[in-house]
C-alpha cells in the first residue's frame, strides 16, 4: 500500500491558511505550513482545536493529515 494513505500526522487550519503553531499565544498561528504543529493522532488534533476555539470560535477550521518524505 503507497505511503501517502497513512498520514505521518495531523496539522490544524484554523482559518484558510492559518495554521496552529507549536508557541505559545490566543492561540498560537503561523503563515508557515513547514511551522504548523505537528500532532500524532486526530484526537490530540481535535483536543488542540477545541483549546484554540476558547480564544476564537474558527467556525471553518480542519484537520489535515499529513505525510512527509525522510531523504536517505
Amino acid at each position: 500500500m503507497p505511503a501517502d494513505k497513512f498520514p505521518a500526522g495531523y496539522i490544524v487550519e484554523l482559518e484558510a491558511g492559518v495554521w496552529l503553531a507549536p508557541w505559545r499565544s490566543d492561540p498560537g498561528r503561523t503563515l508557515v505550513l513547514n511551522s504548523a504543529k505537528l500532532f500524532h493522532s486526530v484526537p490530540a488534533a481535535r483536543r488542540a482545536l477545541t483549546k484554540a476555539r476558547t480564544y476564537r470560535p474558527f467556525p471553518d477550521a480542519e484537520i489535515h493529515g499529513v505525510s512527509y518524505a525522510v531523504e536517505s
